[in-house]
């Protein structure tokens, strides 16, 4: 969108700014509730299915493959067609999809309607963060940032223990149908409190399906999860993963569009924000699918007690991501960062070696202080390095690639407790210390080159 364009569009009044900012949250927190409602159900539904606890990583992984795909397509689309219609169009398929889900009786059909769950949130949270850029003011993102992030964990919050409690004293459908009555407040909200679509200029172009690697990447991780029951060889997955990269990368070289599109991303900011993402997630995520199993059996909690717990964590990133994005607005990303591997390195120390449910509750704190900087720091570093008009793209690709770090801690979680049958307290200290090596190490390598870069930027000068 050109500047005179921009100028003239009307200044959006304060309560109507409320109005767009809640509309958007509340469609963006569609799937976090969702996926906290799911996590604490886990044991219980790999037992419903009769499946390995480890086979439940599938729910994840091809999750989390299908987001990676959707989120630059989506992206692109909204960039394109219009951010307004493709969020609208999310809202509406995820809150369909959720209502089919509680009648499917077999762990296939669960699966499908995960990933399409994953495409329409995909939609969702891609053009979510760009509208939200539409209706605040530009020095204000940081804080409203937060403030969306703040959303996104109350809602999680409330999903831990209310999916224990849904999976203890009903059963595993009611995970799923509650999504519909939010899912149709959020489709009313959105459709009259969000300003209509801007014109942007962009194209849609090959770096709209950057996503597509991600699904042999997690059907090849799962094949190996799940031995001589894949359906097909990890070898094949990885022939396919190979292709799908090589036809990326000849598409975008291809298109002089695309190869535009792709220099207004290509920043050493915006790909240092996604590595830091990718690897903060393998982490963060690899935790959550572990805890429902290990801390059932190392403290005795399972279902809503569980969920009460893990609530801790997400009701401090409801107090950090307003604070921190305020500081983002005032001072910028250096302290955060610091945080952000204090806390990550602090949750690990405290699991392995002093776990009790005092400790396991700092823990919980310690990973919350760490989301809440990590997300806002990353994301907030990603978008501010590109144009307006590739916002929703950027977006799209920058959680494509937290959703590639998901995907990968994941797998990781799940291959060392196949050693584990049944899971026992050495289990969870053995994914600790791969975790912290595999993802620990490089995100501090990466921070301290950061960190580098920007003190000889300042002492080069403008």
């Amino acid at each position: 969108m050109s500047s005179t364009a921009a100028a003239s569009m009307p200044e959006p009044k304060p309560a109507a700014t409320v109005l767009a900012v809640i509309a958007i949250a509340i469609g963006y927190v569609l799937n976090p509730i969702n996926s906290s409602l799911v996590i604490t159900a886990y044991p219980h539904l790999a037992e419903t299915f009769g499946v390995p606890y480890a086979w439940m990583s599938a729910m994840v992984m091809y999750f989390m493959a299908a987001t990676g795909v959707a989120l630059p397509l989506a992206g692109g689309l909204g960039d394109y067609l219009g951010r307004k219609t493709i969020f609208l169009i999310g809202i509406s398929g995820f809150t369909l999809v959720s209502g089919w889900a509680g009648f499917v009786n077999s762990y296939d059909g669960l699966l499908v309607c995960r990933v399409l769950q994953a495409v329409f949130s995909g939609l969702i949270m891609a053009n979510g963060v760009a509208l939200l850029g539409q209706v605040v003011p530009r020095e204000k993102f940081g804080f409203y940032l937060g403030i969306l992030t703040s959303a996104v964990v109350t809602g999680t919050a409330a999903g831990f223990p209310l999916g224990g409690f849904l999976v203890q004293t009903f059963d595993w459908h009611l995970l799923f149908w509650i999504n519909v009555p939010f899912g149709v407040l959020a489709l009313l909200l959105a459709l009259f409190c969000l300003p209509r679509d801007r014109p942007t200029g962009a194209r849609f172009t090959a770096m709209s399906f950057i996503g597509v690697p991600f699904v042999p990447l997690s059907f090849g991780l799962q094949a190996v999860i799940q031995g001589d029951e894949g359906r097909f060889s990890a070898l094949f997955y990885a022939a396919a993963f190979v292709a799908a990269l090589g036809a990326l990368v000849y598409g975008i070289a291809a298109s002089s569009r695309s190869r535009a599109q792709f220099a207004e991303v290509n920043r050493f900011p915006f790909h240092m924000a996604c590595l830091m993402a990718l690897l903060l997630a393998g982490v963060q995520f690899g935790v959550f699918f572990m805890l429902p199993a290990w801390i059932g059996v190392t403290l005795g909690m399972e279902g809503g007690v569980l969920g009460g717990y893990m609530s801790i964590l997400s009701l401090t990133m409801l107090v950090c991501s307003p604070l921190a994005g305020r500081w983002l607005d005032h001072r910028g990303a250096g302290l955060l960062t610091l945080l952000t591997v204090l806390g990550v390195l602090l949750c690990m120390l405290l699991l392995m070696f002093v776990l009790n449910k005092v400790t396991f509750a700092l823990a919980l704190i310690a990973l919350g202080i760490a989301g809440a900087s990590s997300q806002l720091v990353t994301q907030w570093a990603a978008l501010g390095s590109v144009p307006e008009s590739s916002k929703a793209l950027a977006n799209g690709i920058f959680n494509s690639v937290r959703s590639a770090g998901s995907l990968c801690g994941n797998a990781l979680v799940a291959l060392v407790l196949l050693g584990y049958q049944p899971i026992t307290k050495e289990a969870g200290v053995q994914v600790l210390q791969w975790q912290f090596w595999v993802f620990l190490v490089p995100l501090v390598l990466v921070v301290i080159g950061l960190h580098a870069s920007a003190r000889r930027r300042a002492a080069s000068g403008p």
